[in-house]
């Protein structure tokens, strides 16, 4: 119960990441809100932790709405009186993956969509909670970023660029809100298999066997993420703030060093 009777916000907690974080989270005592625009996910999340024996509820939330999350903290606030983990996991993947490009054949209506979700999301709802967590003196944030803010990936750009914010005000966060007893860090996964990832996991074998010759152990599945998250919203972190920690089997120490090889020849 390394959890046990604290609050936490879960965005993008409808399916995938956010879901295998929101049943880990109750299983360990915490009570869970599910935050997503996804009504149908979010309330299978909801049955999902009820049937474990956990507590949570779904609340809609379009993260780049300021007055959709200020209701919704509030909402939370109300009902459980306070928030002790905000876990800013919300993304555009399937954005991401279909329509993103490098920046001379990228649509701006993309690149402003891609920011609200990935960057302007982490903003609003870290704004909202910040203050219930400033009166507390305690409170842990924890945001996604990506192995793609970390090492090129050309033609996705401004998924990069909204994710590489996300390690930057991850940074700037974590000084300005010490003085309150708040931690905030930045969480970056490798490719992990989550419904929106099964296409091209199943259908495009030569994609995936290179998405594989990237990691020294294997694919991620949620739950790795999830017992990450875990680790950084306990008392079992507490000297750690300010930082970015990928979990990627191995991606970026391989991959970084497979450009830096080729580099020098």
């Amino acid at each position: 119960m390394k959890l046990k009777d604290r609050v936490a916000i879960i965005t993008g907690a409808a399916s995938g990441i956010g879901r295998a974080t929101a049943l880990l989270f109750a299983a360990e005592g915490a009570k869970i809100v599910v935050a997503d625009v996804n009504i149908e996910g979010g309330e299978e999340t909801v049955a999902q932790v009820a049937a474990a024996g956990g507590e949570s509820v779904f609340i809609y939330t379009d993260v780049t709405k300021s007055e959709v999350v200020s209701a919704m903290v509030e909402e939370t606030r109300k009902r459980w009186g306070g928030i002790d983990i905000l876990y800013n996991n919300a993304a555009a993947t399937e954005l991401c993956n279909v329509y993103d490009r490098p920046v001379h054949e990228l649509d701006e209506e993309i690149w402003d969509k891609m920011l609200d979700i990935c960057l302007k999301g982490v903003y609003l709802c870290s704004k909202y909670v910040l203050p219930v967590m400033m009166e507390q003196n305690r409170g842990i944030i924890l945001n996604t970023t990506s192995n793609d803010a970390l090492l090129a990936e050309p033609g996705f750009d401004s998924y990069t660029a909204a994710k590489g914010g996300v390690i930057s005000l991850t940074r700037s966060m974590a000084t300005e809100y010490a003085e309150y007893n708040i931690r905030v860090n930045t969480i970056s996964p490798g490719y992990v298999i989550t419904e929106c990832q099964m296409g091209w996991y199943e259908n495009q074998p030569e994609t995936r066997s290179m998405v594989e010759s990237y990691h020294l152990t294997r694919l991620g599945v949620p739950d790795d993420i999830a017992q990450l998250a875990l680790f950084l919203a306990s008392d079992e972190s507490a000297f750690i703030t300010g930082a970015l920690i990928p979990i990627d089997g191995g991606y970026t120490a391989f991959k970084g060093a497979k450009h830096r090889v080729n580099l020098s020849k």
